[in-house]
């Protein structure tokens, strides 16, 4: 007795749970960049929720999705070659498809684009591209590498100081010429770094030898 009733049960709540679902339809149509159909990869699926719910698309360019529980879900296209919009869709039990709007990306999912009428129609963007095209030799681009600015400038001054120095009275062209001869004066007079080191070592190594024969 227990079996029937429950095969009853099971039937009701599935009944009740297909009166419950919705169902979505729509096509792609052609335009300027998608010009026919049949260019369309036989891969080419429409999906709700990123695969929540799958449909393939006929020849005609139709899709449909059935037994859709009712809620607001993500259409998008999955194609190779091109780009689609994607659609935010609102599903209501009874009245089906209730509202669909363009989904703006980088976006909150309450704020929706321009409203999209019924029966929807999905029309290709762009064609997908995956690569970069290579840029070509750009002269402008040398200026803005500083590099190049810093190679500009220590050639301009090389130029430009000849014709300064010779234009200084011969006092001031002394005082450059002595302070240069300082700098190089100063800078040979200085021992090197390597030098204060192995002369450090140098002088510690015999403390050592002394430390060791005690």
């Amino acid at each position: 007795m227990t079996h029937p009733i429950a095969l009853l049960l099971f039937v009701a709540v599935c009944l009740v749970a297909f009166c419950q679902a919705a169902s979505v339809a729509g096509s792609i149509a052609t335009n300027a960049i998608l010009t026919d159909i049949n260019q369309l990869r036989p891969s080419t699926r429409v999906l709700l929720d990123g695969g929540k719910y799958t449909s393939h698309i006929t020849t005609n360019g139709r899709f449909e999705f059935s037994n859709i529980e009712p809620g607001n879900y993500l259409l998008e296209v999955q194609s190779v070659d091109y780009v689609f919009p994607k659609l935010r869709l609102e599903v209501d039990n009874e009245k089906g498809l209730t509202r669909a709007a363009y989904s703006i990306y980088g976006q909150s999912w309450d704020k929706t684009g321009y409203t999209v009428e019924q029966p929807l129609e999905l029309r290709a963007k762009a064609v997908a591209n995956y690569f970069m095209q290579r840029q070509g030799f750009n002269v402008f681009g040398l200026f803005k590498n500083p590099m190049f600015l810093m190679l500009g400038v220590s050639g301009l001054m090389l130029l430009v100081m000849p014709k300064m120095m010779q234009n200084l009275d011969p006092e001031a062209l002394k005082e450059i010429s002595q302070t240069q001869a300082d700098a190089q004066k100063m800078m040979t007079d200085m021992p090197s770094l390597a030098k204060m080191l192995g002369g450090g070592q140098q002088s510690g190594s015999p403390n050592r030898q002394q430390q060791q024969r005690r």
